[in-house]
């Protein structure tokens, strides 16, 4: 059994990616998490052999807000329950095994995904759907299933989403966009050339741009105006960390949708309820048929 530690997940993720002096500050973390716990960031930054601001830029690097929330969620994670490790199956695994790896992955790659989507990234997302008048979605394989994800939540309450699985279609669409119109660019690891391609027609047609990716630095939320990230799966032979990455991204388009309808609730849950209503009197006029 392994402890569930989403922020050293997090550093591990992105170890190759820090500058030569955040890496420094990262791998102490990494071996001697309770003995930074003690620390201040003067105190680190000399452990480290590097400088305060060194250790400001690995907390940012990292998506922790601040050295002190860094030690908080060090410490919570020394108490945190025990899950199995991130595997996937083998020859002579039984069906008990893999419901439960099948869980226990899941659960860990939505809850580390949870952890890492903090209150003002959640606003920000929500806010640029809600000033979109027209909302342009696209992935490719599994990521197409959370763009429809998307379209069946948002068009419930109100919103335009187009979404087209022809790229050239797409092309000459983002090619005629009103200017107030949102492109999000769904890629899990932020490097599908389509995806790419077509954030930057988007970027040079004036949209204003969103990515979904996994968590670090890639093309994809670099190209962004805004990025939402989830959490990097471990991949595997057959790939049961497909399941796992749809499941943190299916999670978090769950809290933007939420976040987004307490903004508006009246009016949104009004218009679920009418949507219901409509889909109702469809199901019984088919039945008469």
């Amino acid at each position: 059994m392994q402890k569930n530690r989403p922020i050293h997940h997090r550093i591990e993720l992105i170890l190759d990616d820090l500058s030569k002096s955040e890496r420094k500050i990262a791998i102490l973390v990494l071996e001697q998490a309770e003995l930074v716990l003690s620390m201040t960031v003067n105190e680190l930054a000399n452990a480290s052999n590097t400088s305060p601001a060194s250790v400001i830029r690995f907390c940012k690097s990292i998506g922790i807000a601040s050295f002190t929330d860094l030690k908080v969620k060090l410490s919570a994670e020394s108490v945190h329950r025990e899950l199995p490790p991130t595997t996937d199956i083998s020859s002579n695994t039984s069906i008990p095994e893999i419901k439960q790896r099948l869980l226990s992955n899941a659960y860990q790659a939505m809850d580390e995904t949870l952890q890492l989507l903090n209150e003002s990234l959640v606003h920000q997302a929500t806010n640029q759907i809600k000033e979109a008048s027209i909302v342009y979605i696209f992935g490719i394989g599994s990521s197409f299933l959370v763009a429809e994800n998307f379209i069946q939540k948002w068009t419930r309450i109100g919103k335009t989403v187009l979404c087209f699985s022809d790229v050239h279609i797409f092309i000459t669409s983002l090619s005629s966009a009103p200017a107030d119109a949102l492109f999000i660019g769904i890629s899990n690891s932020g490097e599908t050339k389509e995806i790419i391609s077509l954030m930057q027609i988007a970027k040079e047609h004036g949209l204003k741009t969103l990515s979904f990716t996994q968590f670090g630095n890639n093309t994809l939320s670099k190209l962004a105006d805004f990025s939402i990230q989830t959490v990097h799966s471990n991949e595997a032979k057959l790939r049961s960390a497909a399941t796992s990455s749809l499941m943190a991204q299916f999670i978090t388009l769950d809290l933007l949708f939420y976040a987004y309808i307490l903004e508006g609730y009246d009016d949104n849950i009004a218009r679920i309820q009418q949507s219901r209503q409509d889909l109702d009197i469809y199901k019984q006029k088919r039945t008469k048929k």
